[in-house]
């Protein structure tokens, strides 16, 4: 009867060494999750708050009581129609002016349309005023609407657009876009990490 070898105590058992895991593997494999999962949040959120502001239209209901400069009669009648002029708010208190339509009634319908779209997740409200050399005195204040808006004597109807450029601006002004980015920095710069030492 012959003995059964025996097993060299220096030799590393192989069964231990299949199921070891490195912790920068594990580390990568994190990291890994974290960038996909990153990617996907900026995807959603970005789509979410993609809508922007497009197009704005003011309509009188009354032209009687539209503000005007005077109310003499025959004298001046047009320059006399007030100088309407749009003023959208965000949540940075910042105005965007829109222009002015000088001598020009509104009820007709009056539009404004903006050269690039405003999230509407970013304005607080849509002020219309009557231009002054000095100061513009504000007529009435409402707050983005997808349907017609009426305050006071003025209709209010928005159109907006989706741009994928606008969600992606928004996104990153965002704290958990902020966070998501941190964390994706961080992830890339342990893979580097892992990759480069280990």
């Amino acid at each position: 009867m012959t003995d059964a070898p025996e097993s060299d105590p220096q030799q590393p058992d192989p069964q231990a060494v299949k199921t070891a895991v490195s912790p920068w593997k594990l580390t990568s494999w994190v990291c890994c999750i974290v960038i996909i999962g990153s990617v996907l949040s900026c995807v959603i959120i970005a789509a979410m708050q993609s809508e922007g502001l497009k197009e704005v239209k003011v309509t009188a209901l009354d032209a009687a009581a539209e503000p005007r400069d005077h109310d003499i009669p025959l004298i001046k009648q047009k320059e006399a129609l007030p100088d309407y002029e749009l003023l959208i708010i965000t949540q940075e208190l910042i105005g965007y002016k829109l222009g002015a339509k000088p001598d020009t009634s509104a009820t007709e319908g009056l539009v404004w349309r903006l050269k690039k779209p405003i999230n509407i997740d970013d304005i607080v409200g849509i002020r219309l005023q009557d231009q002054d050399k000095l100061i513009s005195d504000a007529l009435v204040e409402v707050p983005f609407s997808r349907d017609p808006v009426t305050a006071g004597n003025y209709r209010f109807e928005f159109q907006t657009v989706h741009s994928t450029q606008l969600g992606v601006e928004s996104f990153f002004r965002t704290p958990i876009g902020i966070s998501i980015v941190c964390a994706f920095v961080i992830a890339i710069l342990l893979m580097l990490f892992a990759y480069f030492i280990v």
